[in-house]
């Protein structure tokens, strides 16, 4: 488990971020009166995702790997945080939804409605919390994994150590026949 603990401790600042960043959306009026343009706006949160992975993966390199990542080791520190994200993005949305703006999907039914963009009979169909969280759980995994990879990338040691990769010159062994004298 001390394995993971820089990942896990990662992922609960990004859902703490999250959080957040829902609090300020529902400040800035993006869950009421702005509720066309909150789509926008909370794409602008996967700069902060994009930092968090950064720090993150730089943090495991510094500290868990001396310096020292390969491509793979990178990858995987950013998917397994991406995982940890995934299983707390619920409780994101959850808290979202219910608690910080329970009137969110009301609003932005009325919305599309308004705008004519669909009837309300295929607003309320669509729209739903349901369909919120398997659409934020298939985005986070995708964002994360291609997140993780173009980080992994540039985080990976350019100047790895060739240990066991070239031919260690040994002292060459002589035998030596003893010759016998008569």
């Amino acid at each position: 488990m001390k394995n993971f603990s820089i990942e896990f401790k990662w992922a609960a600042i990004a859902t703490l971020s999250a959080l957040i960043w829902v609090f300020i959306e529902k400040m800035l009026g993006f869950h009421d009166e702005k509720i066309r343009y909150e789509m926008g706006f909370a794409l602008l949160f996967n700069v902060v995702l994009i930092l968090i992975y950064w720090l993150e993966i730089k943090q495991k390199k510094n500290e868990f790997y001396k310096g020292v990542i390969t491509l793979r080791q990178a990858f995987m520190t950013g998917i397994a945080t991406c995982v940890l994200i995934t299983v707390f993005y619920p409780l994101v949305q959850y808290t979202a939804f219910y608690q910080i703006s329970p009137h969110f999907m009301d609003s932005l039914t009325q919305a599309i409605t308004e705008d004519g963009r669909m009837t309300i009979e295929e607003s309320q169909k669509n729209i739903s919390f349901d369909m919120f969280l398997r659409n934020g759980i298939s985005g986070n995994l995708s964002f994360g994994i291609v997140c993780s990879a173009i980080i992994a990338y540039f985080m990976q040691s350019k100047n790895k150590p060739q240990i066991n990769t070239q031919k260690i010159n040994k002292a060459e062994v002589v035998k030596v026949k003893k010759v016998k004298k008569k």
